[in-house]
């Protein structure tokens, strides 16, 4: 009742215990004035205790001027008693919780890394979802392999060699609820074997996060057109892996050169260690042809992370690895012990979700409609601001970056540009080493409407023509 909790074990006697307790709901204002109190009966079977020690707590309090006794009618609490908020309000402070930032009414947001969700295609996946329950046998809900479904891997593994060209085994695979899962896991897998990282500078904060609260040491690699500096490493320091995203870094958007490719892999190769590859919007190719993954380079050193949160929606969690053959075990022990284990495999059960699409892990939702919004952004910001900007990062994915003169920019503080109605994200926030990508910004396009396109640069060149020193 009420939240009372009576210690049995406790020096305290039960009367002491549940008076002070209902006392102290009375001070805090959580039982207020007029609340009827259950019937000294009922509270003692619900505790276990003797209908007299109930008797005798509503006595004392009634004598304390907390109750009021209605013949007929019940036990209530008393008015006049003046709230003490604050030992309530205290306890409640003690509690933490960061709320999620959201933009004001009327933001146009220029989000990364979510796809457009009005077009997934709801009634379709609840049809296939539906058919998928009523024909799956019964073991389908049980806890199931520790790697995942065997079937959604067969798919996972056969989809993989049609779209990537990467040959894996399904026992190869392992299925978790998402990419940054599946970092987690494998940092905690290869540690302490390996206690620091090579991380891309600048990169997606939940990578950064993974690795430190996992006590592994960050060693940043600056980036640059080509992707990481790779030229710049000699040879891998003991006890070191490396994470790349090679096929469209974030949130540069560079593309890893063949050359660093392969001297990457033969740095991992020399130092019997690992790359991970964060392969999470190759999907998307919007010019020239899809870039094979460095994994077909050396799939006994490239860890290959794969997500569907692009390619259908990010709440589905649903997240893969293709590990090497001497690593599965490793890694699926490590997911048994902490029993990280994912939901059922109704991905490949509820068939072709998409007209036209074989069954199995689709290609990606509205491919065209992401090309077109990708167009009139960089329409837009080329008719706004003209050449006092580079794009770049535009040839895949579903952001690109925008860099503006570092003398009249780089005191901005982007996230100030909410004031104006659009939200973009500053590369600053993404880097390991600070100062030197103040005046680039990312603008995402995968889940903007398209006629928020043109008004949302705009407010954004109001907000950078009254904040910064451009003409």
């Amino acid at each position: 009742m009420f939240g009372i909790y009576l210690d049995h074990r406790s020096g305290a006697s039960i009367t002491s215990q549940l008076c002070s307790q209902i006392r102290s709901k009375i001070q805090t204002g959580e039982l207020a004035e007029g609340t009827r109190l259950p019937p000294t009966r009922k509270l003692a079977q619900e505790y276990g205790i003797a209908r007299n020690v109930v008797i005798d707590v509503y006595e004392q309090l009634t004598a304390e001027g907390y109750l009021i006794g209605q013949i007929g009618s019940g036990t209530y609490v008393a008015g006049g008693i003046a709230s003490n908020e604050q030992s309530f309000g205290a306890e409640s402070e003690a509690i933490d919780v960061p709320e999620l930032a959201e933009s004001g009414k009327g933001t146009i947001d220029f989000a990364t890394g979510t796809p457009d969700l009005r077009h997934f295609p709801q009634k379709m996946w609840a049809k296939y979802l539906k058919a998928a329950m009523e024909a799956a046998p019964a073991g389908l809900l049980d806890y199931g392999h520790i790697m995942g479904d065997d079937e959604l891997r067969a798919a996972i593994a056969a989809y993989l060699l049609r779209v990537r060209g990467m040959r894996c085994h399904p026992g190869q695979i392992i299925i978790v609820s998402g990419s940054s899962d599946g970092l987690a896991l494998i940092a905690r897998a290869l540690y302490p074997q390996y206690r620091s990282v090579y991380l891309e500078d600048p990169t997606i904060e939940f990578a950064q996060n993974i690795f430190r609260h996992m006590n592994y040491r960050i060693a940043p690699v600056e980036v640059d057109r080509s992707g990481m500096k790779l030229h710049e490493i000699d040879r891998f320091e003991p006890g070191h892996l490396m994470l790349l995203t090679p096929s469209h870094q974030f949130p540069s958007g560079s593309i890893l050169s063949i050359q660093r490719r392969q001297h990457a892999v033969k740095l991992a190769e020399q130092a019997d260690s690992y790359i991970i590859e964060d392969d999470y919007d190759s999907d998307f190719r919007l010019k020239g042809v899809p870039i094979p993954p460095m994994h077909t380079l050396s799939p006994s050193r490239v860890i290959y992370v794969g997500t569907f949160s692009k390619t259908l929606a990010p709440g589905l969690r649903i997240g893969f690895l293709a590990v090497p053959r001497h690593l599965a075990g490793i890694v699926a022990n490590v997911k048994e012990e902490l029993n990280l284990r994912t939901p059922c495999g109704f991905a490949k059960r509820s068939g072709p979700v998409y007209p036209g699409r074989p069954a199995g892990p689709p290609r990606p939702q509205n491919e065209k409609p992401v090309q077109q919004r990708r167009s009139l952004l960089i329409a837009a910001l080329k008719n706004h601001f003209g050449e006092q900007i580079a794009i770049g990062g535009d040839e895949a994915g579903m952001h690109l970056q925008v860099e503006f003169p570092r003398e009249q920019c780089f005191a901005v503080d982007w996230q100030q540009s909410a004031s104006y109605g659009v939200k973009v994200h500053g590369v600053e926030d993404y880097c390991l080493v600070k100062g030197k990508h103040a005046n680039k910004i990312l603008l995402g396009y995968g889940n903007v409407r398209e006629e928020d396109i043109e008004p949302g640069i705009e407010r954004l060149r109001r907000f950078v023509e009254e904040r910064s020193a451009l003409p």
